[in-house]
């Protein structure tokens, strides 16, 4: 999709330009995505809300290993 106000050549369903910012779709240009109100879309989503927060906790556990442990080695 080309940007209308600078002519950058951006990938299919870009919302914005990645040169210049402009906005490429318009606020109601949601044509041809599915309804988020069907009970698969509502399990996709605790699936990967679930999975994104283990991940985080992984992160948090690890980050705080290696403090811990970067701490009693500088002591």
């Amino acid at each position: 999709m080309r940007c209308p106000k600078c002519g950058t050549e951006n990938p299919d369903g870009k919302i914005l330009c990645r040169t210049c910012g402009t906005r490429l779709r318009s606020a109601g240009g949601r044509a041809g995505q599915a309804d988020l109100t069907t009970p698969e879309s509502d399990d996709q989503l605790r699936r990967r809300v679930a999975y994104d927060l283990t991940r985080i906790v992984w992160v948090t556990a690890v980050v705080i290993a290696a403090g811990l442990a970067m701490g009693f080695l500088l002591k």
